[in-house]
């Protein structure tokens, strides 16, 4: 008696040139944000050429954002913008005050605009790609944690801006922001603790919209593993009933 034959699996079609691209720049952006936060940002805190690596960093995310990632006009130009007056402006701060009478504190201000910008476009460019229909790739997965710490840093700059204009807003042991990159690295440090639920308490939130603002982006440090979970597994279960 002859033995059934098994069902043959489906044939998964191979990825094009431009969907590959897309998935390993989601892993390069993922590389350059971990060494953007856990590396380059405490480094700038201590060291002068800090500064420098965090510039080429954001270069690099501009970069792989407008060649790769979005097709959209309205995208590239906020990441133009943005990045121009990031790194552009402490190299044309003398030039921008004697045009412009900007206080210290306005120019923080600008500075922190713009990264918000930046960081905001980043986080509108990569979403579609990690949330898309279609196969869901380790490359895919990996753009999603970085949409997890593009939040955080969401978040630190949302946290440096408050303490602009209240200088008593954060508290703690480990507060301590005696200038622009000391401040960047603690709400970094903060907001990282944060959104992972982690809360050391060496820096505590005192004024009522930074306690409010903490416990948002607790939620979100909640709510998004599992949301991201559920979308991606319902993504693979289409992909199969399709294939």
């Amino acid at each position: 008696m002859p033995e059934p034959k098994m069902p043959t699996p489906p044939i998964t079609p191979p990825l094009s040139d431009y969907e590959r691209r897309v998935d390993h720049s989601l892993s390069a952006l993922l590389v350059l944000q971990g060494l953007t936060l856990f590396i380059v940002v405490p480094l700038a805190q201590s060291l002068a050429f800090g500064r420098t690596l965090l510039d080429v960093c954001h270069l690099g995310f501009a970069l792989i954002c407008i060649t790769v990632l979005t097709r959209r006009r309205l995208w590239r130009i906020v990441l133009l913008v943005s990045i121009a007056l990031l790194t552009g402006w402490p190299v044309l701060s003398r030039a921008i005050s004697a045009t412009l009478p900007l206080s210290t504190t306005e120019q923080h201000e600008a500075i922190a605009f713009a990264a918000l910008l930046f960081n905001a476009a980043v986080t509108a460019v990569v979403a579609p790609h990690v949330f898309a229909a279609g196969r869901v790739t380790a490359h895919r997965v990996r753009g999603a944690v970085l949409l997890y710490l593009n939040v955080s840093a969401l978040f630190a700059i949302l946290y440096s801006a408050i303490a602009m204009h209240a200088p008593g807003a954060f508290a703690g042991s480990g507060f301590e922001p005696h200038g622009a990159s000391s401040s960047t690295a603690a709400f970094t440090y903060f907001s990282l603790a944060t959104i992972t639920t982690t809360g050391f308490g060496d820096i505590v939130p005192v004024a009522p919209l930074a306690r409010s603002l903490a416990n948002l982006e607790s939620v979100i440090g909640q709510l998004f593993p599992a949301t991201l979970l559920a979308r991606l597994v319902a993504l693979h279960l289409a992909h199969e009933e399709r294939d």
